[in-house]
């Protein structure tokens, strides 16, 4: 009895098999038309290796074109294998017709995966999705980013997943506002709380709300603070200053870098 609940224990700890299929176009073109940041694969695999036994990444993209094109050498990162869709002589775009057919290729072949993890939000992609939950029996875990998420898509998978984790859009608003008080240090500029938000959006193209929302959040937080400075005329305004120790010290700052 006791070799049948160790073998059990053993079956049930091990991870599924998985394969990922990622169009890189829709994570980074919605990325930064929507949210001003760009994806962090090494991360999003790190991820997915602390739940499934990875076989491989495989990330699509025509990535003959400036600014994707500086992308690759952080997917490499991640994994080596990139599949360029470029059409040359043509505008139509390959990249959805390439990774479906790649999808049905390795179904076909049924080399052991379990798992079909896509990050796509095409609603392309819910008849292959569809086909292997229902035909294939194979768990399909979408991710997708948020407001570019086609909800047919979602509807057809086994989970999905909207990207980007709110702490990861926090901490790239933050980097914003730091590389701000970088750049002005030194310089004979005095950076209230308003200016510094509009200077920030305007830089960025993000809203002011958010930057509004993200400044404040650090100034709670003790990562910036306020002081009154004088000015002309025994005037006196309130100024945002950051706080590089406590940045420095928690990690959100490299003075090195």
């Amino acid at each position: 009895m006791k070799n049948i609940r160790t073998l059990f224990q053993k079956h049930k700890d091990t991870p599924k098999q998985a394969a990922a299929f990622v169009d890189y176009e829709h994570w980074y073109y919605s990325y930064q038309n929507l949210y001003g940041i760009k994806p962090q694969i090494t991360a999003w695999r790190k991820e997915l290796e602390t739940r499934f036994n990875l076989t491989d990444i495989l990330v699509f993209g025509d990535f003959s074109q400036t600014p994707i094109n500086q992308e690759l050498p952080r997917i490499r990162e991640a994994t080596s294998t990139i599949i360029e869709t470029a059409n040359p002589g043509s505008k139509k775009d390959m990249t959805d017709f390439i990774m479906l057919d790649r999808l049905y290729q390795t179904a076909a072949e049924d080399t052991g995966t379990d798992t079909y993890i896509l990050f796509t939000g095409d609603d392309h992609f819910q008849p292959v999705t569809r086909y292997l939950t229902q035909k294939k029996k194979k768990q399909v875990i979408v991710y997708g980013v948020q407001n570019a998420f086609s909800a047919q898509l979602k509807a057809a998978a086994t989970q999905y997943i909207e990207y980007p984790y709110p702490a990861e859009l926090t901490r790239r608003y933050y980097d914003m506002i730091l590389q701000n008080f970088d750049y002005i240090s030194g310089k004979n500029i005095n950076p209230t709380f308003l200016k510094t938000v509009e200077a920030v959006a305007d830089h960025n193209q993000i809203p002011q709300d958010t930057i509004r929302a993200a400044l404040q959040e650090m100034l709670d937080k003790g990562y910036v603070y306020q002081k009154e400075v004088p000015i002309a005329f025994n005037r006196k305004i309130k100024i945002v200053c950051a706080n590089w120790e406590q940045l420095i010290k928690d990690g959100l700052w490299d003075p090195d870098a």
